[in-house]
């Protein structure tokens, strides 16, 4: 039953289009199936598919696949489809994340809790609610973006700022405060470096004025964060205690956004792109994006003539390595 539902879930979001979340039936409908599972899925089901594990599939995994796909393909509008959901899901779960140390202490929170969360992040994935865009549409554009814009500017300032005046001394009493803190203070600040500024950063990218690949990197950043918290909030059960955990999660946390670095893009393409099995739609993905700047490049009253010679080029390459 649970492989049929996942199968009938990735055909869903492969086959049915978006609807912006402007379709009241569709919400009304949802509203509708939502409290008839609740209340009637069998307590077997119910604690399986409203469990830590059924949240992680629908409200991460899922999502990271689809963003690889997303990426891997020239098209622009499943990159903005895919960076609205995280936006949406990025600051309901890491927003809410205290909520799961509740979860864990209270059993009767525990049930309640994950069904909403496992609901809220269906309803904003689901197509026919298309969730994610709603509150694009009717919050984040209107009312935050115009925020965010402003706070994005002062935030690379203070960065910038940051990287210029901190030394090797300074960089050690930082490193020196941070151990000091307790456990769940190192967690905060790791969930918050990852999070804040790329919530921000993502949405001002998501404004009428942004660049297609400033979606895509986001894109990116967002689906590897994804996998790194993961990989961080399993492994902490074991090695929280050591020090310097903490540390090495905010380090490669902040690898991942920064400029200077461009980790997001060599752990998406060198990591998550194989393990998905889109290595070659990456690749022609590449390849389209160089037809498109050397099209920008090359005049237009040559530009079959010049297409037509690199072909050959890749052909006779191909040859020499048959030979």
């Amino acid at each position: 039953m649970t492989i049929l539902g996942l199968l009938t879930l990735f055909l869903t979001l492969r086959k049915v289009p978006r609807t912006k979340g402007k379709n009241l039936q569709y919400q009304a409908g949802y509203l509708v199936f939502a409290s008839v599972i609740v209340c009637f899925t069998p307590e077997y089901i119910d604690d399986f598919v409203f469990s830590p594990g059924g949240v992680l599939v629908i409200g991460t995994l899922i999502p990271v696949y689809e963003s690889i796909r997303a990426v891997c393909t020239i098209e622009e509008g499943d990159d903005i489809e895919w960076l609205q959901y995280w936006l949406a899901s990025g600051a309901f779960t890491y927003c809410t994340e205290w909520m799961d140390i509740v979860a864990e202490n209270y059993p009767q929170i525990s049930d309640n809790w994950y069904k909403f969360e496992f609901i809220t992040l269906l309803w904003m994935l689901l197509p026919f609610t298309d969730g994610s865009a709603l509150l694009y549409s009717k919050i984040t554009e209107p009312y935050i973006v115009p925020v965010a814009e402003s706070l994005k500017t002062k935030l690379e300032g203070y960065i910038g700022t940051l990287l210029l005046v901190i030394n090797a001394g300074y960089l050690t009493l930082i490193w020196f405060v941070f151990m000091t803190l307790e456990e769940e203070a190192k967690r905060f600040i790791v969930v918050a470096a990852g999070t804040v500024y790329p919530l921000v950063a993502s949405i001002v990218t998501m404004s009428k004025n942004a660049k297609a690949h400033n979606v895509t990197f986001w894109l990116t950043y967002w689906s590897c964060f994804s996998i790194v918290f993961i990989m961080m909030d399993y492994i902490e059960n074991f090695l929280g205690e050591i020090p310097g955990f903490y540390s090495l999660c905010l380090c490669g946390t902040v690898y991942l956004f920064l400029p200077m670095f461009n980790g997001a893009d060599i752990f998406f393409r060198n990591i998550l792109v194989p393990l998905s099995g889109q290595q070659e739609q990456m690749y022609l993905r590449d390849v389209a994006i160089m037809r498109l700047e050397m099209q920008k490049a090359i005049p237009p009253n040559i530009q079959d003539d010049v297409f037509s010679k690199a072909a050959k080029v890749f052909l006779q390459k191909e040859m020499k390595k048959e030979n």
